[in-house]
């Protein structure tokens, strides 16, 4: 099994930094998108009624089901302000992710400005947790890519279990997997709870 377990892990490695990657572009793509309904809200409070039904569809759109729709519907190249984007199966995860985080963003930035109008700052920067979180979830949820060929951490697992010969050495390796995940959101649930509480202190 530590053979196994050796050819196993840079692999898995590999594949979470996949995560990763979807997690920061699809984070930032929220940003862009969710910063300026949060700006055009406070600016224009009217808008709201146009803005808000928008969010609402965003936060319940399937990640999985926009995925396969990006993925089988739309053409393989799209022409974007001129430039050429493929439509690969990590672009479409990486969309279907940054949909919601347009959400998210613009729900979590819009107080975070209204703070900030009021100089409130240390309310104001209670933003920088929420962004987090939102990236830890798009990092546990980009497993989702596995469905479509993208190699990532879960996609990568569940490859390389199904060359493994005996159920036992299956069970090990999801259990070193586990154990990986719990320990690396386990710690980043840590430093974000101690984050909220300086902030919050403040």
């Amino acid at each position: 099994m530590i053979a196994v377990l050796e050819a196993f892990l840079p692999q898995m490695f590999a594949g979470f930094l996949v995560n990763l990657q979807v997690a920061s572009i699809a984070v930032a793509l929220g940003m862009l998108g969710g910063f300026p309904l949060a700006l055009l809200r406070l600016r224009l409070p009217w808008s709201m009624r146009i803005i808000r039904p928008c969010i609402m569809l965003m936060q319940a759109a399937p990640v999985y089901v926009i995925m396969f729709f990006l993925l089988n519907m739309l053409p393989h190249e799209m022409h974007l302000f001129g430039l050429t984007v493929p439509l690969t199966a990590l672009t479409a995860l990486i969309l279907s992710q940054a949909i919601n985080m347009v959400a998210y963003m613009a729900e979590n930035a819009y107080p975070a400005l209204v703070h900030l109008r009021r100089r409130e700052l240390p309310q104001a920067v209670l933003f920088l947790p929420n962004a987090m979180r939102g990236f830890i979830v798009v990092v546990m949820s980009s497993g989702l890519g596995a469905a479509i060929g993208v190699p990532e951490a879960v996609g990568v697992t569940l490859a390389h279990s199904q060359r493994l010969p005996n159920l036992g050495d299956r069970v090990v390796l999801f259990l070193v997997v586990m154990a990986f995940f719990v320990t690396v959101f386990g710690t980043a649930n840590l430093l974000l709870r101690q984050v909220v509480r300086r902030l919050s202190s403040r």
